[in-house]
Parts: structure tokens; C-alpha cells; sequence
């Protein structure tokens, strides 16, 4: 027997950067978007297994995308204490994670780097439906060079264009969906976000290899240089793009951005990292409380990243560079940040409707996927929330969903 939903809404926001359609009605069949406009434009179905759902005072949307986002990487603190823990608790972390994700409209995740195959074990269960997850689509342990950033993904180590290769063919046999590379030092013991690892020419044959085994790639990137090596071997995400310098500053680099802009590669500026700490210290002093001079060293650090991040992202926007939304969220608890992500995307100068393209749309094509999900169009999975009032007006609207969809089932 068929399954036939009709939504309606107040508004409708469809995830590719238009103008809401007001009083937009949407037929799901089966899984699938059957039809959608104003109601006058509609075929409805009729017939008692006809379900209809109502958010006349609020709005219907696409379900979020988090383009990088670390769901089964253990429960707490860095990446030291995380290894202490097994890969069975990373696992149950993931499932945990999961189902937060989703409850919190999250219909798809691109998962951006565990240890082993945790992340595939994940995967498998959600496809079994074991569990209830968004969207998975992994890409386990990422590339680094030798005891470089997530060396403790174990098996991941390259140095060398035949290296890089063989190691590329090994995700893919493992059956990675995305080719995840470290093209700078981060947060692991031992290396150093400023410092680029893998060269240009490593970094080409690693996009070349994914790409004639079908599969897309993302790359950390906080050191200068690395951007700019990431973009003229045209990784398709950029990530982070800290642009940092030796001396720990954050410049930028204009022709790495416009080449960026000029070959059609994504950007993904995970603002969100850090913000949580920041909060917390910024909320200890609007409340009178004194901060520790290391507080007020770590506050002042965490500012100066998110501001000159925030400017950068609207220098990329301006040069025509296409931006993607992802939490980096990390750890228990921490899988529905993305929204977050969109708020601080919005301070830094993007409108509501740029945020929501970011984690729906954009997030979809950059992984070659949009033909399959990621808005609301006719064809496509019905992957769609519904949340109160208007998120083109107020982007925090986002964060209380009335219901989650995905797939055409109501999860939430």
C-alpha cells in the first residue's frame, strides 16, 4: 500500500537560497517528494491513507546536513583521552550521537574521520535499522602523513605519491563513502596547524584516485600554505581554511580563494569549533564572576580565531566561493552544533536563507549528492523538518523543531 503525506505550511524554504513559497503545500509519496507549490497548483491525493500534517504558524524546510561532523570519536576531552577509550565505547557514542542528531533535524551527516571502522560499523547498523541515525556517510580513518593530525586512526599513514594512491584504493575497499585528507597539522600531539603535511602533488594524486573511484574528498586545512596546495589539487571541500601562519596569526590568501571560487571547490569554515568554551567564559562574565588569567588567556584567543574566521568566510562569500555548514562537533552530545554553526554564520554577515543553503542544499551538491537529497523539489527524498515561525527571519527559529522527516517517515 502506498504511503501519502500531505504538509502544510505558513512557509516553505527549499534550501537553494530562494525566497520562501508561502502557504506551500507538499505531497510525499512513498519516500519521495510527489509534488509541491501553492495549493491551487496541487494535485492532492485523496483517500483514507492519506496522512496530513499541518504548521500553518510555522515553516517547513530541508532536513540539515552537518558537512563534518566526528559522531563516534569518543565521549569527552582531546583527542589523548578519547584514545584511552575502547572502540566499542566510540561506537556507543555514535549511536547515542545519532539519534541526538536527528531529534534535532539533522536528516544527513557527513562523517569526517574515526578510528578503525567505527564509523562503518555505525553506518551498517543505521542501514540494517538497527538504530535510528540521520543520513551516514562516512569516511573513517582519514589520510595523514606519517604520526601526522588522527595518526591514531591506525592504518592511515602515507608519504609519497605511490603511497598516497595505494592508501586511497584501501579506503575505498573498505567502502569509505568520501576520501577524508589531512593536508595540515590540528589539534593531535605532535604536529602543528601551521604547518602543511602532505605537498600539492600528494594531495592531487590522492583527488585524482578518488575521483576515478567515484568518490569526492574533503581536506583538513588550517595552515596557510595548505589551502592553498588543497585548492590548485582541487580537493572539492576545503575545510576549517584557518589560514594560520607560523607566527599562530590568521591572514588570508586571495588567489587560493579565487581559484577556489574559479574551479567550483567548497568551503567549510566549521565556526562553531571553540564557540562552546568561549560562551561559557563570556556567560561567567556577564554574570559578575571572575576568569583565571588562563581563562583570560584562552578566552582572548577564542575570540580573536571566530572573528578573523567570521571575516574570512565573508571575504570567501564575496569572491564567490560556495560555503557548506559543518560542526567539527566532537565528543558526547555534540552532534546537533551545525545549528549553531548556522548562527555564527549569520553574525559574521550571512542572511537566514544563506545559512539554511549551506546545511542543505550546498551540503548535498558538494558531495555530488543533490540529485538525491538535500531540498525540497519534486523527486527527491522527502528529508524535511518543520519548525515554529520563520527561520529566514531568525535563524535560532531552527532549533526546536516541531518534526522531523526523513526518508518520508516521521522520526520526530
Amino acid at each position: 500500500m502506498d504511503s501519502i503525506k500531505i504538509l502544510r505550511a505558513r512557509r516553505l524554504i527549499d534550501g537553494t537560497g530562494g525566497e520562501p513559497l508561502d502557504y506551500p503545500v507538499v505531497v510525499v509519496k512513498n519516500g519521495r517528494i510527489l509534488d509541491l507549490g501553492e495549493e491551487s497548483d496541487v494535485k492532492l491525493p485523496r483517500g483514507n491513507t492519506v496522512e496530513e500534517l499541518s504548521f500553518m504558524d510555522g515553516t517547513i524546510l530541508p532536513g540539515l546536513i552537518d558537512s563534518h561532523l566526528h559522531i563516534a570519536l569518543g565521549t569527552r576531552g582531546g583527542y589523548m583521552a578519547m584514545m584511552e577509550e575502547s572502540n566499542g565505547i566510540h561506537l556507543i557514542t555514535g549511536v547515542v550521537n545519532a539519534e541526538k542528531a536527528l531529534a534535532a533535524g539533522v536528516t544527513t551527516i557527513k562523517e569526517a574521520g574515526a578510528r578503525d571502522n567505527v564509523a562503518k560499523d555505525l553506518r551498517e547498523a543505521w542501514r540494517s535499522g538497527l538504530i535510528k541515525a540521520p543520513r551516514l556517510l562516512i569516511s573513517g580513518r582519514p589520510l595523514t602523513v606519517p604520526g601526522g593530525h588522527f595518526h591514531f586512526c591506525n592504518d592511515n599513514q602515507a608519504r609519497g605519491l605511490n603511497e598516497v594512491r595505494g592508501r586511497v584504493r584501501q579506503f575505498v575497499e573498505e567502502e569509505v563513502d568520501i576520501i577524508k585528507i589531512m593536508a595540515s597539522g590540528g589539534g593531535t600531539v605532535g604536529t602543528n596547524n601551521s604547518e602543511a603535511s602532505f605537498t600539492e602533488g600528494e594531495l592531487r594524486v590522492a583527488v585524482e584516485e578518488s575521483h576515478r573511484l567515484g568518490k569526492t574528498t574533503m581536506a583538513h586545512c588550517e595552515a596557510y600554505d595548505s589551502i592553498g596546495n588543497a585548492a590548485r589539487a582541487g580537493v572539492d571541500v576545503l575545510e576549517h581554511c584557518g589560514f594560520i601562519l607560523p607566527d599562530g596569526s590568521r591572514g588570508f590568501d586571495d588567489d587560493a580563494a579565487n581559484l577556489m571560487a574559479e574551479r567550483g571547490l567548497y568551503y567549510n569554515p566549521t565556526l562553531q569549533t571553540g564557540s562552546q568554551r568561549r560562551d561559557a567564559l563570556q556567560g561567567k562574565m556577564n554574570r559578575g564572576e571572575k576568569i583565571t588569567k588562563d581563562e583570560e588567556r584562552i578566552l582572548e584567543g577564542l575570540e580573536y580565531k571566530i572573528k578573523r574566521k567570521s571575516e574570512n568566510l565573508m571575504r570567501m562569500v564575496g569572491l564567490g566561493v560556495q560555503v557548506v555548514a559543518g560542526s567539527d562537533g566532537i565528543g558526547l552530545g555534540n552532534s546537533a552544533q551545525v545549528i549553531r554553526t548556522m548562527e555564527l554564520m549569520v553574525d559574521a554577515g550571512l542572511t537566514p536563507i544563506q545559512a539554511i543553503a549551506s546545511a542543505t542544499g550546498n551540503g548535498a551538491k558538494a558531495m555530488k549528492m543533490d540529485h538525491l537529497f538535500g531540498t525540497i523539489r519534486v523527486g527527491l527524498e522527502a528529508d524535511i523538518i518543520a519548525v515554529q515561525e520563520d527561520p529566514s527571519a531568525d535563524i535560532t527559529r531552527i532549533r526546536s523543531p516541531l518534526m522531523v522527516m526523513q526518508g518520508g517517515i516521521v522520526e520526530f
